[in-house]
């Protein structure tokens, strides 16, 4: 609606001109009367009327007097004059001070609405150029940042004065870019609506100016965020814009620089962290202090290079004993080794992807009752491509493999020794090895090697042969041939297999096959 005020000493008139004309039908709302000047200068302060309707003749300051006083603090205000006959003269030196029109007491109903429907148009039209004339700086301070942003174009001429211009004269420069979660980053345009937020939050409350770039939504900041206190509060800030479009967002700042030719330094920055954003830690704003997922860890211990086969048979076992800590540390030392390789976002994901299939397939081999969930399962391990960082990744991998594990048992060493053992009767097949074991139980291979002694009355290798070959008894019992038993039995070399047989039992495993058939 458009605001009216009406200014007149005679308050039939004020009541009057209220039911004169349909004002909300033709776009108008009246928000109050004044009595005289003095009352009107205040009510306009107040409201902030779009229209006056102003008394020529008034005690103390006149009609003009007011209608000067208001231009000097309102140019665009519409303004109309009331008068009587006798001040008609008067009322023409009107016109000097811009009024769109002057009304005849009394008012006639016909000619203040055609007065007013004038005017509406007038303002319809002010509307919409000022709004283009926005769109029009908004544009030029986008298109000023964006030319900063590159640096062959820094040299544009008149750089510095199109800048004060565009009121982008600072004292200081600063970038922040803003992923918008699933949009599309080869779009010119990302989404209007967080666009349009960040502009209420940012823009207009003169923390800096908004603008798109390459897929994301940048804030040229006018304020350092050098602190930690300031990088929250700018969080925050971003967080209530994001939450009011119902978006989901990262964003990075970059450093500070001086000068706006240095914008493109400060740019960089943050577009180098937001393209490393699955590195970062969720939730937070990135800056060049920033901790990457593993930052601060030893390396002496971490795995130097991923291996996917050694990994594969390492967290299989850690998963079929119920060990979550080691599953954890390999999880973690796993992620780290893949950085340090440089896999990308991606290639993660799908190495993970193999790595938690795999050891679901081993598992079910030996849990057949695990087939039940196999659809379940392989949901969750599809999953693994919609973690938005490293740190979200590891997370998962961890809860889908606690979901595996098998009731551990209560701890200590006697518990840990019978949980080896019970993976040997399971996996005798596998290429089991003690040092495996041994770091799956952060052990030393030899410390462990002692213990199992101790425990079993044999050396690992010794009693893992048994297993085996005890296995192979059964297999040849059944009427298996000898290389199947062996292949079923974890030995690849028939010649091998046979000598472990022989040693154990006396016999070869063909003459053992005869012996059970007669």
């Amino acid at each position: 609606m458009i605001k009216v005020l009406v200014v007149d000493d005679e308050p039939k008139l004020r009541e009057g001109l209220k039911s004169i004309v349909p004002w909300t039908e033709l776009g108008f709302e009246i928000v109050d009367t004044a009595a005289n000047a003095s009352e009107a200068l205040e009510k306009h302060r107040q409201y902030a009327p779009d229209v006056m309707l102003v008394d020529i003749r008034m005690p103390g300051m006149d009609g003009l007097q007011l209608i000067e006083a208001i231009r000097s603090q309102d140019p665009a205000i519409h303004l109309l004059i009331l008068s009587g006959y006798a001040e008609f003269e008067y009322a023409k030196r009107a016109i000097t001070h811009k009024v769109d029109g002057y009304l005849l007491k009394p008012v006639d109903e016909e000619e203040l609405r055609g007065y007013l429907l004038q005017i509406r148009k007038a303002i319809e039209q002010e509307s919409r150029h000022a709004a283009l004339n926005q769109i029009a700086s908004e544009m030029s301070r986008e298109q000023m940042i964006r030319s900063w942003l590159r640096p062959e174009s820094q040299a544009i001429p008149e750089s510095h004065r199109l800048a004060e211009r565009l009121g982008l004269l600072w004292d200081h420069y600063q970038v922040a870019l803003v992923y918008v979660h699933d949009s599309d980053e080869s779009a010119r345009e990302p989404d209007l609506l967080v666009k349009s937020k960040l502009v209420e939050t940012f823009e207009e409350a003169g923390y800096g100016t908004v603008f798109s770039v390459h897929g994301c939504l940048g804030i040229l900041l006018r304020t350092p965020v050098l602190t930690e206190g300031r990088r929250k509060e700018l969080q925050k800030r971003l967080e209530r814009a994001a939450s009011l479009a119902g978006a989901a967002f990262t964003a990075a700042v970059g450093h500070r620089v001086r000068r706006f030719a240095d914008a493109a330094d400060s740019y960089r920055t943050a577009r180098e962290l937001l393209r490393d954003r699955f590195f970062y830690r969720p939730g937070e704003l990135l800056s060049p202090d920033s901790e990457r997922f593993g930052d601060g860890e030893s390396a002496g211990e971490q795995m130097q290079s991923y291996e996917p086969g050694q990994v594969l048979g390492q967290l299989y076992y850690a998963v079929d004993v119920g060990h979550a800590e080691a599953q954890q540390k390999l999880l973690k030392s796993v992620a780290l080794a893949m950085m340090r390789d440089g896999l990308s976002e991606s290639e993660m994901k799908s190495a993970f992807v193999e790595l938690l299939t795999g050891v679901l397939g081993k598992l079910i081999v030996h849990q057949t009752g695990l087939q039940v969930r196999t659809k379940e399962y392989s949901d969750q391990i599809s999953a693994v491509f919609r973690q938005r960082t490293v740190y979200e990744l590891y997370r998962h991998c961890v809860h889908f493999l606690q979901e595996l594990n098998r009731p551990a048992g209560e701890g200590g060493s006697e518990q840990e020794m019978k949980r080896i053992i019970d993976l040997i009767q399971r996996n005798y097949s596998e290429n089991l090895k003690l040092e495996t074991l041994a770091s799956i139980f952060n052990y030393n291979s030899a410390y462990l090697g002692k213990m199992f002694k101790t425990r079993t009355g044999e050396y690992f290798n010794t009693y893992l042969d048994k297993v085996r070959i005890d296995k192979a008894k059964e297999f040849l019992r059944e009427g298996l041939k000898v290389y199947e038993v062996a292949e079923k039995v974890g030995y690849t070399n028939v010649d091998y297999f046979h000598s472990k047989f022989k040693k154990y039992v006396g016999t070869s495993p063909s003459n053992y096959r005869k012996e059970q058939k007669r």
